[in-house]
């Protein structure tokens, strides 16, 4: 938030003392393990808590507003003359998650506790960061590069000690916390990957080192101090290279997140590259665009419209467990009331008096990933759909008192002692055969004796003979269930005649209830471009020294890679391409690009060479790409999303670039392979 933090700086000098179209289904949730084996249980449970949120058949996600810096700006209190006020007397509605910045750049202040948990009591969650003094003070400041970064972990050394003495301020004010009980999403040293003028002394470190410091905090403040309430939020900048090069590893970190300010926040870089790492996902700071990445450009005060949020969220992330939304000219308190309106009332948003940690539902092992690209079948917003029913009591009927996604599903009353299968279902040929997979939300009614448990099957049938496959039986209860079918082995899918759910309850179920469907999508599957098993198939290289060539010598997948070899000393871009000429190719309705790079263990790399993923479109083939991450010997994912870039269906060219770094010498070799878009 180095933008945000110069405004406060200059008010909190001035004025101290002063008292934050087609949803894409939920990625697959994992039943999230704390970092810390010694985790509080009330850590454990909001750490799991949030992971399942995406997975929920009304498919949610945790709204946060920054309260301010403490014992400056900061404060908790709604219903005073605040910025949280302002949030709630607009939108109708109070985020569920505050956040406290312990530091303002030259002194750590923990006075924002007693806000802190006066939040939790109220059924809020908290997050602290820290804008951390320099240690090397006072010669350096926050935005002055620390040269003796590594020096960090040895309290022996001069910096050493001062951050080590600032730990120890900051341990004091989260052992506060945790005296109440309180679990905390602790957030430190964000935005490490920031390339920006004024970036913090933190960022654009050595990965090792910021590795190495980041795990020596992480046992410091766990063991020796013995603090466990944490759960630890890696947060970098989005749109900026390496988003998850500094990433410490699946043991020293909790949550991944980003930083995000962008003008079109479908449109932002990072979300792939950090939902890759298998944790839960967190926009942990949203805002109004900014110039320059300092402050609002003066065009874009109050002109914001928070509402794209949600439809990105919607659309891109669904990954999504919680967003926090900065305050001042960023916030939601000073940009457009409708724009934040929207997002604080978005169906998904679960806002302060909507938290319920105990409501944690059993999700499935797996991490999050990229949703594939989806379309919507049937939503009810606009009636029915053509939907009817079999074996009903009465309906079906367009109702909105629930709904997965929207505001709309649909329902029909069921005779539970008649101990009939209902169907809800629409009879309509249907091509399927694009497609991977389909899904619906389905969901009973609270009340009637549902005895055991009703279960719900998602269907299909096809060909001229109407042949039956379903998902297999789930059960559903008056929280809802996602149902999917992999339509993979299905024959006859470009002749679907019927889609439905039948519901089936328990033996011994007696009374009235009734049974709803919504939000019910089929799946593109991912589409392979290029995996170079059978060639250099059709790219070419551009300031390479050799090649490119088809090599065994690595692959990410199958037993073939792209390769050619480069001179680092010339200091040039290499680029390993294809080109498709005057031909081009269709990737309209795609979402996400992806491609392995690598670099060769020989040649001096210095500070990393960076690999850039890139699309060119259009008539005069303009160029996007997602920023770049650092890649090394042992290959890394990159992702670039195409939410925004037009002339999709006009590609002319699609390839890697990889960026040596300053200083980088003698030869190497640069590797591509598994180029697939979604």
């Amino acid at each position: 938030m180095l933008r945000r933090l110069r405004t406060a700086l200059i008010s909190a000098a001035l004025v101290l003392p002063l008292p934050a179209g087609v949803a894409a289904p939920a990625a697959a949730a994992t039943a999230a393990t704390p970092a810390d084996p010694q985790a509080t249980p009330a850590a454990s449970q909001e750490l799991n808590w949030l992971a399942q949120l995406p997975n929920r058949a009304d498919h949610r996600v945790l709204s946060g507003f920054f309260g301010g810096y403490s014992g400056s700006t900061f404060s908790a209190d709604e219903k005073v003359a605040s910025q949280l006020s302002t949030v709630r007397s607009t939108t109708g509605q109070t985020p569920g998650l505050v956040a406290c910045d312990y530091g303002a750049g030259s002194t750590i202040d923990t006075s924002c506790n007693a806000g802190l948990i006066d939040w939790a009591r109220q059924g809020g969650l908290v997050s602290v960061s820290f804008h951390a003094p320099n240690p090397a003070r006072p010669v350096g400041g926050l935005y002055v590069h620390l040269n003796d970064f590594s020096q960090l972990t040895d309290p022996t050394t001069a910096v050493g000690k001062q951050w080590r003495a600032t730990l120890d301020q900051v341990a004091a004010g989260l052992q506060q916390l945790a005296a109440q009980n309180v679990p905390v999403l602790f957030r430190p040293l964000h935005e490490m990957n920031s390339t920006y003028q004024q970036a913090f002394w933190w960022s654009g470190q050595q990965h090792a080192d910021f590795v190495a410091v980041w795990r020596n905090m992480y046992t410091y403040l766990t063991q020796s101090k013995g603090l466990h309430n944490l759960i630890w939020v890696y947060s970098a900048l989005c749109d900026t290279p390496d988003p998850a090069g500094y990433y410490p590893g699946a043991a020293y970190a909790d949550v991944v997140g980003l930083d995000c300010y962008a003008s079109d926040p479908a449109a932002a870089q990072g979300y792939d590259a950090l939902t890759a790492l298998g944790k839960p996902f967190a926009f942990a700071e949203i805002g109004a665009p900014t110039d320059n990445n300092l402050n609002p450009p003066a065009a874009d005060k109050n002109t914001f419209d928070f509402g794209q949020w949600a439809t990105a969220i919607h659309h891109r992330y669904p990954a999504t467990t919680y967003f926090l939304s900065w305050n001042d000219s960023w916030g939601l308190a000073d940009q457009t009331p409708a724009g934040a309106t929207a997002l604080m009332n978005d169906p998904w948003t679960v806002n302060l008096g909507n938290v319920d940690l105990a409501a944690t539902p059993t999700a499935a092992a797996g991490p999050p990933a990229p949703a594939d690209p989806v379309d919507l079948l049937s939503g009810f917003e606009t009636g029915t759909e053509g939907w009817t029913a079999y074996q009903q009591l009465n309906g079906p009927w367009q109702v909105n008192e629930w709904a997965s996604q929207g505001t709309h599903s649909l329902k029909a009353d069921v005779n539970l002692s008649a101990q009939r299968q209902v169907f809800l279902n629409r009879t309509a040929k249907t091509d399927l055969s694009a497609y991977a997979s389909i899904s619906a939300a389905a969901r009973t009614a609270p009340w009637g004796n549902q005895a055991g448990g009703t279960t719900a099957k998602l269907y299909v049938r096809t060909g001229p003979t109407g042949a039956w496959y379903d998902s297999g039986a789930t059960a559903v209860g008056s929280n809802g269930a996602m149902l999917t079918l992999p339509l993979a082995g299905i024959p006859d899918l470009s002749d679907v005649t019927e889609i439905g759910v039948d519901f089936t309850p328990a033996p011994g179920a007696t009374g009235q209830s009734s049974v709803y469907v919504d939000d019910v999508t089929a799946a593109r599957p991912t589409a392979l471009l290029e995996d170079f098993e059978t060639g250099t198939d059709g790219w070419t290289a551009y300031q390479q020294l050799n090649g490119p060539w088809q090599v065994k010598e690595w692959a990410s997948h199958g037993s073939y890679s792209l390769k050619a070899d480069v001179m680092l000393d010339q200091q040039k871009e290499a680029v390993l391409n294809r080109n498709y000429g005057g031909a081009r190719t269709d990737l309209s309705g795609r979402l996400t690009l992806a491609a392995d790079a690598r670099t060769a263990p020989w040649g001096n790399q210095a500070g990393g060479t960076l690999a850039k993923l890139y699309i060119r479109t259009g008539p005069n083939c303009a160029w996007y790409d997602d920023r770049g991450q650092f890649v090394d010997s042992n290959g890394t994912r990159l992702f670039l999303n195409l939410a925004g870039v037009p002339d999709l269906d006009q590609v002319c060219e699609l390839g890697v670039d990889f960026v040596p770094a300053p200083g980088a010498t003698g030869q190497s070799s640069v590797y591509v392979d598994d180029v697939t878009v979604r």
